[in-house]
């Protein structure tokens, strides 16, 4: 993960300036308009079925000594959220840690678990070979879903890291596809501490199948990483999709050495935020770091220590839950058989208004909008009381039922409307998920 947020130099300074100026107030997922008044108009779902699916978390199931030594923690709380994709290391010691390990792995499997498997030069795995990466293959059950390339080399203090990383992953996409897996397997590109390092190693994308991002946003507001890390992207993957493998919110409240830190409560509203604007920028995944706060600090004072959906005693964090409640209302079986359009309107003067617009394969629409807004002043250290504002929904024809909940609130709905057309909301900053029944 990255340590700091460095300098950017002048020129790239500028770039980034340029580019979110001209696209402030125009994300794709800002409300059209921002009139009292708006037109209807169609607009085709994305799946919910993949929305759940590109939530991922980051795990450090080898830590026998800290939090996640507590296994049966781990998959308890795993299997609660209902997160299934998770992120951790590749390491091959020694029979017995192997089997420690990787039945780990296994387990987790069982309850539908898939790994982001890291391969990187310092875990001492030797030569890559297809043979060896279908061992880690069977030693985790079959579970791995993606082979992913260096972690963050750029900060490593290894000399020609560039070189290195470029070498190394030539070497994890050629043994990705050497396997014997029957399944697909991807390979992801490494990652950077500091997207800006990209031109270092230059374009790679012949071998990876997926581009690969670390955008912190440093106590801001999700958004503001974009589009900035896309653009930098490119340098690395092309025109590949990006998967995002590590990003997040501490909240380490005293310790001002590194990243700012944001309250549980801040927190809470911003991590549903990452996963809805990061899936709306079309990121196939996103892998929070982390799950689990590493080991106590009482003091709020090692930040390494407080990025977790847990506390290190095991109890969960407003974040956690709001993240629990919003998988749960978006959980789908199966993919939609296809995914239709919804005639609607949103009025607003507000531009700060953001949606996403999702279909489950019983046809149900859910539309989530939510304020892109600062929700905690990091100089202050206090969290932001932001207003809730007024958006009426229209849609072209009655609709059976519409119900609205706030995750990050509560479970269960807060209103409910029977055949109704015309719906007046009040948005808050963080998400307002609202259910459609045709």
């Amino acid at each position: 993960m990255i340590s700091a947020l460095a300098a950017r130099s002048f020129l790239l300074l500028v770039i980034s300036f340029f580019l979110l100026l001209c696209n402030q107030g125009r994300s794709e997922n800002r409300v059209a308009s921002a009139e009292p008044t708006a037109r209807l108009s169609s607009e085709t779902a994305q799946s919910a079925f993949d929305f759940v699916n590109s939530i991922g978390v980051n795990t450090h199931l080898n830590y026998f000594d800290r939090t996640y030594g507590n296994f049966q923690l781990v998959e308890r709380e795993l299997k609660s959220i209902g997160i299934r994709h998770v992120r951790d290391g590749v390491h091959l010691v020694n029979a017995d840690y192997n089997k420690a390990v990787y039945d780990r792995w296994s387990q987790l499997g069982s309850i539908g678990v898939r790994f982001d498997a890291v391969l990187d030069p310092r875990s001492a795995l030797g030569t890559l070979t297809g043979d060896k990466l279908d061992q880690v293959e069977k030693l985790a059950g079959d579970t791995i879903e993606s082979f992913e390339g260096p972690n963050e080399l750029d900060i490593s203090n290894i000399p020609d890291w560039a070189s290195v990383d470029r070498e190394y992953q030539k070497d994890v996409y050629q043994s990705v596809k050497s396997m014997t897996s029957a399944k697909p397997i991807d390979t992801i590109g490494p990652s950077l501490a500091f997207a800006s390092k990209g031109s270092s190693v230059g374009n790679i994308s012949d071998r990876v199948d997926y581009g690969n991002l670390h955008p912190y946003p440093a106590g801001k507001m999700p958004a503001s990483v974009f589009p900035e890390q896309l653009v930098l992207a490119k340098e690395v993957s092309g025109d590949k999709k990006i998967v995002i493998t590590e990003s997040g919110y501490h909240n380490a409240l005293d310790d001002h050495s590194d990243q700012p830190a944001v309250s549980e409560t801040a927190a809470a509203k911003y991590i549903p935020r990452l996963f809805l604007e990061n899936f709306s920028q079309g990121i196939r995944h996103t892998y929070l770091y982390e799950f689990l706060d590493e080991a106590p600090d009482p003091g709020l004072t090692n930040f390494q220590m407080h990025w977790g959906l847990l506390r290190s005693d095991g109890s969960e964090k407003p974040a956690f839950t709001a993240v629990k409640n919003l998988i749960n209302e978006l959980s789908d079986s199966a993919e939609p058989a296809h995914l239709e359009q919804m005639t609607y309107s949103l009025s607003t003067s507000n531009t700060e208004i953001c949606h996403l617009l999702l279909q489950k394969s019983d046809g149900q629409f859910l539309l989530i909008l939510w304020q892109e807004v600062s929700s905690y002043d990091g100089k202050k250290q206090q969290d932001i009381a932001v207003s809730p504002q007024p958006v009426t929904l229209m849609l072209d024809h009655s609709a059976r039922s519409i119900s609205t909940y706030e995750p990050t609130v509560q479970a269960q709905p807060s209103h409910v409307y029977a055949n109704v057309a015309k719906v007046s909301l009040e948005v808050p900053d963080h998400p307002l998920v609202i259910q459609i029944e045709k």
